[in-house]
């Protein structure tokens, strides 16, 4: 078999292996494809047989011809000409678009030196060139396991890698928080480890901040309902021993409101909190682990379950502890853990695709798993095998939850299983590249795409050669969808996270699929799946508990028998004898374990205070915490409890705790006691005296036992995880047998060692304009030969808790960063969505986007006389709870004509109702729900964010912003705007104050002039909307407010026709 061509040799002439190098160099032979034969050194431009364009950065990259026939051109097309691949600027800012975005491209220039990232991943086993200044961890090392950290020794202690990633004193209390790195965005970075580093410090920052802010305002009194929530009088009443360690069920109240906890975002599993018992001098952080709705009904005795995150037994265990406690509203700990723990053990040597993450080279080779499978790059073969296997193609026409595509409307051309060339071009950009990035614009087809490429994948290659495909989303919903189209295709799919939403994936999740095997042993045994932790572990973890229950117990005793102060040298000898003289022990129950209840019985009265009362009725008021949709608030919940257990509720072994009876006794009331700590007969320690002695005793001996469980939990907590290792091994074993296996991004930084266990080579990110860089570094295991990123940067971009971080390029992720610089990708420029009018909103962003004739062939709404109207106003906005912004003008709008359109007979799954702010989409949704008009309450109401990636028959969009102060906040925002007005089909209805939006964006002046073209008869944008008679369509009625609606109730028709 003739060899594969040297890359070094064919580059720059030369090859430091010489005759040595297995591979071919120019004269040793003829190169077997086509596509390697014309390949042209680093910086000129290179062909390919299909007609791709090549260059240096700076120029145009991989441009096809408008006929995948004709020639590939020489030189980049004319700039007024949209590329179908690109490798700048994208179809949405071509020549049109506004120059001053696109400064920044024409100031690249060459590439910038390289230095210290590493040129080859370690597996690929290739020598780094020396480096000047030398980076100390960009060296390539031989290949190691893929667990062992060893290569972490020795780093500076301020390494960031050596950082907490719970904040700590010094970040809070610092009057200056340090200047996080900024995400270099326009050029090149320097080394790996400044790459990591930068995404690391601003992750961290992005976690740190919320809960720096609410403690420091806090400790300076300027308290903020938007930023912090406050807990007063958190106990302890009860210590679970559970498989996740030692969990502190607490008790406590709110601060003067009533919270409607099943939808409030308030400490959700996964949230840090921080705990003071001194006014926040000294901090304690923790994570909620324990959320059951069932502990939080009685606003007397409100209880959730925390986990400590640094252990100190002289609190854990103390019964008499109160904390007061912070939870900031911003950020969510669970999501930040893992990935900021995985980006500190990233090894520089084995990050995949440093060429292009850290150094931007363009230049991009075939995956090397599939070297010998050229028919994957072979067009004729993709065209002939879609043909041949219909199945994704059939099997995508069947209705999706989401409904983010349709098939039948004009994905295929004439013939079955013929794909658009478009899309044929794409998806073999995606199939030969090592680190495919490809843009979709709204409704032309990313996910069928994707779906299209991991059918081809399967099909030619092994799991043995490219191990599972790894498919990872940023959000659950997305997951599941893209799920939902695989396993129309292929059944070995398991899914890592909690339960899914999707009945069609729930039995493929890895719980699922754990239980499966547990019942099947017969099976597991065939399919190799190793059994989880040995019965000795668990025998141990037994043992330890009894020992820990019953020191535990011990602690939580009211009354200390008197023989254990004995045995622990707490009271003397005489003391003792003192206590047990004839007529001290009053009860039964002490005969056998006499306390010193009877002696202290003639002490001053001092208050049970597991009876004191500690609420206010009259303290209540209405919680503003923000609520969020159930469905939220659930995946936030199980995002947490994955890999703990499948409950909300955690299980294990309890001990109540009893506070003591002293709990509350001040010392200055008692006095000083040391004068009778050692007096032989105890009757002669003045009564008024006794609780101070006894408080002395019980602490004593509370130190004594504490000690003891300090030493019993760090035990208890090492067996613990020796258990969920072994059960890591189970896992391991079963998701050895997937051929797909899906995540979040989330999910995939908190089991990244499960995943490097898989050594998967391939990887299809979908949202990956979405995702955060530090997530999607962290989802890259060191095996990975093949990237293939999905999204549009021209949508909305991924989200933090910080919006001044924004400065930082935080926001900006990788798919957007590499499109900036100007890397290779396709895109995808037929939409087969919106119909002309809708999608020509949307041209100022994408100038390029054809429509498919399908979308030309939509019926007109039915009671609307336009099928595209923006009904304009001048009625102000306000700021309405939780500091989100409403119009109430726009609420009774957007009801009534919601409830219009089902009277005209569409389903409440065919009408949306789009709000840009959260405060307004509650308030709709609230009307709806109240308004009781049948299917009024089934109408889906979601923010512009929460509805990124769907699409509907009809939407109804509030805009929000009217005001005098000219502001319009988010709406100037371009990737929020972008998604608003691209997620209709046949219907989009827009309130807002159009003469505002012109005043304050070019963007809108361009989008509300787009409406206003072809004289008055032809505007689509106006203080009134007209509706008509389905049936007689010489009823016309305008409406413009609320209270309009009331005249064309039914429909609006005079005439006898039953609109």
């Amino acid at each position: 078999m003739p060899k594969q061509p040297c890359r070094a040799f064919q580059a720059t002439g030369t090859c430091r292996f010489g005759e040595t190098c297995k591979f071919a160099h120019a004269g040793d032979q003829d190169t077997p494809d086509d596509w390697t034969s014309n390949r042209k050194p680093a910086g000129q431009g290179r062909e390919r047989k299909n007609g791709a364009y090549g260059g240096a950065r700076g120029e145009q990259f991989g441009w096809f011809d408008e006929s995948p026939s004709s020639p590939a051109p020489r030189h980049p097309p004319h700039h007024d000409t949209q590329p179908q691949y690109q490798g700048g600027s994208s179809g949405a800012k071509g020549s049109g678009a506004d120059p001053g975005k696109n400064a920044h491209r024409q100031k690249l220039g060459p590439p910038p030196p390289k230095s210290g990232y590493i040129k080859s991943p370690a597996h690929r086993n290739l020598r780094p060139i020396p480096q000047q200044p030398k980076d100390p961890y960009a060296e390539v090392r031989k290949p190691r396991p893929l667990l062992d950290d060893s290569w972490k020794r020795g780093l500076p202690p301020d390494n960031f890698r050596n950082q907490s990633i719970c904040p700590t004193d010094v970040d809070i209390n610092e009057d200056m928080y340090p200047d996080p790195p900024e995400n270099i965005v326009h050029k090149a970075y320097d080394s790996t480890e400044q790459y990591l580093e930068t995404h690391f410090r601003l992750l961290r920052a992005d976690c740190t901040l919320p809960v720096r802010d609410a403690i420091r305002n806090y400790r300076h009194g300027t308290v903020e309902d938007n930023e912090m929530m406050i807990y007063i009088n958190v106990r302890p009443m009860a210590l679970l021993l559970a498989s996740i360690g030692l969990v502190h069920r607490m008790s406590f109240i709110v601060d003067g409101r009533r919270v409607n906890w099943k939808q409030s975002k308030r400490l959700v599993p996964g949230t840090l909190v921080c705990l003071s018992v001194d006014q926040f001098e000294h901090l304690r952080f923790a994570t909620v682990v324990e959320r059951d709705t069932e502990f939080l009904q009685n606003p007397r005795e409100l209880r959730i379950g925390i986990k400590f995150i640094q252990p100190d037994p002289r609190l854990d265990f103390d019964p008499d502890v109160c904390y007061t406690m912070i939870e900031a509203m911003q950020g969510y700990f669970e999501a930040y853990q893992h990935v900021l723990k995985c980006l500190q053990d990233i090894d520089p040597a084995t990050l995949p695709f440093q060429p292009q993450l850290i150094g931007l080279e363009p230049e991009l080779a075939r995956p090397e798993y599939n070297a010998e499978v050229h028919r994957l790059s072979n067009r004729d073969y993709i065209q002939a095998s879609l043909i041949e296997f219909p199945d994704i193609l059939k099997g995508l026409r069947q209705p999706s939850r989401r409904r983010v595509m349709d098939p039948e409307g004009g994905w295929l051309e004439a013939g079955v299983g013929e794909v658009q060339p478009r899309v044929l071009e794409a998806l073999e950009w995606m199939l030969t590249k090592e680190f495919a990035v490809v843009q979709g614009p709204p409704g032309t087809g990313k996910t069928f795409l994707g779906l299209l490429a991991t059918q081809l994948i399967l099909k030619e290659c092994s799991t043995a050669a490219a191990g599972p495909i790894i498919v990872v989303c940023q959000t659950n919903q997305a997951l599941d969808q893209f799920l939902e189209g695989i396993m129309k295709f292929e059944d070995r799919v398991i899914r890592l996270g909690s339960r899914s939403k999707s009945e069609v994936v729930i039995p493929r999740t890895l719980y699922n699929v754990r239980m499966k095997y547990k019942e099947d042993p017969i099976q597991a045994r065939n399919d190799k799946v190793v059994s989880s932790a040995p019965g000795r572990y668990y025998r141990l973890k037994d043992k330890l508990e009894v020992q820990l229950l019953a020191l535990l117990e011990d602690l939580a005793v009211e009354y200390v028998p008197l023989a254990k102060l004995l045995e622990l040298n707490i009271i003397t000898p005489s003391q003792y004898s003192s206590f047990t003289s004839d007529g001290w022990v009053t009860t039964a129950d002490e005969e056998d374990n006499p306390t010193a209840r009877s002696w202290l019985q003639d002490a001053p009265h001092i208050q049970d205070p597991n009876d004191v009362s500690i609420f206010d009725d009259t303290m209540l008021k209405d919680d503003i915490v923000p609520e969020i949709d159930e469905e939220e608030l659930q995946e936030r919940v199980e995002e947490f409890m994955t890999g703990v257990m499948d409950e909300t509720r955690i299980s294990g072994n309890v001990v109540n705790v009893k506070q003591s009876i002293v709990a509350h006794l001040d010392d200055a009331v008692v006095g000083d006691v040391t004068p009778y700590m050692n007096t032989p007969n105890v009757h002669d320690i003045p009564a008024q005296k006794r609780m101070g002695v006894y408080k002395i005793w019980l602490q004593r001996y509370q130190a004594t036992i504490i000690e003891k469980l300090g030493s019993l939990h760090k035990t208890f907590d090492l067996i613990c995880e020796n258990i969920r290792a072994h059960n890591r091994a189970n896992d391991a074993s079963i998701l050895k047998t997937a051929r797909v296996i899906g995540m979040t991004t989330t999910a995939a930084s908190k089991y990244h060692d499960l995943l490097c266990q898989m050594r998967p080579k391939i990887m299809i990110c979908e949202e990956a304009s979405e995702t955060l860089e530090a997530h999607l570094l962290c989802a890259l295991t060191p095996t990975i030969e093949h990237l293939i990123l999905i999204g549009d940067h021209e949508q909305l971009r991924p989200s933090m808790s910080v919006d001044d971080l924004k400065s930082k390029n935080i926001d900006v992720s990788m798919f957007e960063r590499l499109v900036l610089n100007h890397f290779p990708f396709a895109v995808l420029d037929c939409q087969r969505r919106m119909r002309p009018e809708i999608r020509n909103l949307i041209r100022p962003i994408y100038r390029h986007l054809r429509d498919h004739e399908s979308v030309q062939q939509y019926d007109d709404v039915r009671g609307m006389v336009d099928n595209l109207w923006f009904l304009t106003h001048d009625e102000p906005d306000r700021v309405g709870q939780n500091n989100s912004h409403v119009n109430e003008h726009e609420v009774g709008i957007a009801v009534k004509l919601t409830i219009y359109l089902l009277q005209q007979g569409y389903g409440p799954s065919e009408i949306t109702v789009l709000a840009m702010y959260a405060g307004q989409r509650n308030m709709i949704l609230e009307r709806l729900h109240r308004c009781q008009v049948p299917d009024a309450d089934k109408v889906r109401v979601s923010t512009v964010d929460g509805f990124q990636g769907e699409e509907n028959e009809i939407i109804i969009l509030s805009l929000v912003r009217s005001n005098s102060n000219n502001s319009i906040g988010f709406l100037k925002t371009s990737n929020r705007v972008c998604v608003g007005l691209s997620r209709a089909k046949k219907g989009m209805y827009i309130l807002g104050n159009a003469k505002l939006l012109m005043e304050q964006s070019k963007l809108w002046q361009s989008i509300i002039s787009s409406m206003m073209q072809g004289g008055p008869s032809n505007f689509k944008i106006g203080n009134r909307i007209k509706l008509q008679c389905c049936r007689h369509p010489e009823m016309v009625s305008e409406v413009g407010l609320e209270a309009d609606f009331d005249q064309v109730q039914e429909g609006g028709c005079s005439k006898p026709c039953g609109g």
